[in-house]
């Protein structure tokens, strides 16, 4: 009998140490395959955080980050995103993101608009040659830059995957 529940509580440990080991903080929160496109670099961890906060101009509070770069379709894509804390800092994030944006008289961005699609506000504005998308699932912030011919292929894709 002690046998067989030492070999039932081995079977528990091994099945733990599984699912804690499944569980990676490199696990993107999306599907990376996106049709006609290849993602050709993935930024993680660090290097991830500290390009973010570059992008912003100082550190942002995030628990973790990915930038995916794309080559193919109409010029390629990337896919920002960060996990914030919670649900109500990612969008404090976002809204604080977009206001900064539009005020700095340097700003590269413009056109800037607003729909709801799938239950998800998605902010769009156009610059650098690409038109861009800010949006998020629940504690994931998202930036997509692509071209106007492919980026709501991009959207749909990170929203059905």
């Amino acid at each position: 009998m002690s046998s067989n529940i030492r070999t039932f509580g081995l079977w528990v440990v091994v099945c733990l140490l599984l699912l804690a080991c499944s569980h990676s903080d490199s696990s993107l929160p999306f599907d990376p395959n996106i049709k006609d496109l290849d993602m050709v670099e993935l930024i993680t961890g660090e290097e991830a955080q500290k390009a973010i906060d570059r992008l912003h101009g100082m550190a942002i509070p995030v628990v973790r980050g990915f930038i995916a770069h794309y080559k193919g379709g109409y010029g390629g894509a990337t896919v920002w995103v960060s996990e914030a804390t919670t649900e109500d800092l990612a969008s404090e994030q976002i809204d604080v993101m977009i206001d900064k944006m539009k005020k700095s008289k340097r700003s590269p961005f413009s056109n800037y608009r607003q729909w709801n699609k799938e239950g998800t506000t998605v902010i769009a504005f156009d610059g650098m040659g690409q038109v861009h998308y800010v949006f998020k699932d629940k504690t994931w912030v998202y930036w997509v830059s692509a071209d106007g011919r492919s980026i709501d292929m991009i959207l749909e894709h990170i929203q059905n995957h």
